[in-house]
């Protein structure tokens, strides 16, 4: 996907630089000028937003994680296609500016007990609230916990709730890959 900066999406979020990507989609950093704030704009990869059964899944996504309000999960604000200007489907979250745990973890290496039973308390606090929604991330990693500049911990990407087939998970009905394969759970990997 050819870097989309400096578009105008939605005639409202003004995507300023890309930050991520992922097999489905980029994450750009974005102002939204109607509000005047950072977001975080995911955008579906333009060859995947022709397939429709994509499209559902990236809007099954968004209507997941924006019903689990929680201190500790990133909260998708908005959602949509961009029909003026270049072509996408988009997810709107809120920007949490700092680093992945695993950025944290190459770069200083370990917490404190201290520390890490906090984050832990956090990470399993937003999937309690997440699976008494009956949403299951199927995904977590270091890549997917997020360490805001003033030490608050979220989860991001809940791009495999309610069991959208996106690539590299294995599933009880079929051999397509969920998740990260380095993440997976022996019994994941048996199923297959």
């Amino acid at each position: 996907m050819s870097d989309l900066s400096g578009e105008l999406i939605d005639g409202r979020y003004q995507l300023i630089s890309q930050i991520a990507q992922g097999g489905m989609a980029s994450i750009y950093s974005a102002i939204d000028t109607r509000l005047d704030r950072k977001v975080a704009v995911k955008i579906m990869h333009p060859h995947l937003a022709q397939d429709e059964a994509f499209v559902n899944r990236f809007i099954r996504e968004a209507k997941a994680a924006a019903a689990l309000t929680h201190p500790n999960a990133v909260s998708v604000q908005d959602q949509g296609w961009n029909t003026n200007g270049v072509p996408a489907v988009f997810i709107v979250m809120e920007m949490v500016e700092g680093h992945t745990l695993r950025e944290y973890l190459e770069e200083s290496g370990k917490f404190s007990v201290a520390q890490t039973l906090q984050y832990l308390t956090a990470i399993l606090g937003a999937l309690a609230a997440a699976h008494k929604l009956g949403i299951i991330h199927r995904d977590i990693k270091p890549e997917n916990i997020l360490i805001s500049n003033d030490g608050r911990i979220k989860i991001a990407d809940f791009g495999l709730a309610h069991g959208a087939l996106i690539g590299s998970t294995l599933t009880a009905e079929s051999s397509v890959v969920l998740g990260s394969v380095s993440y997976l759970s022996p019994e994941q990997v048996q199923r297959g």
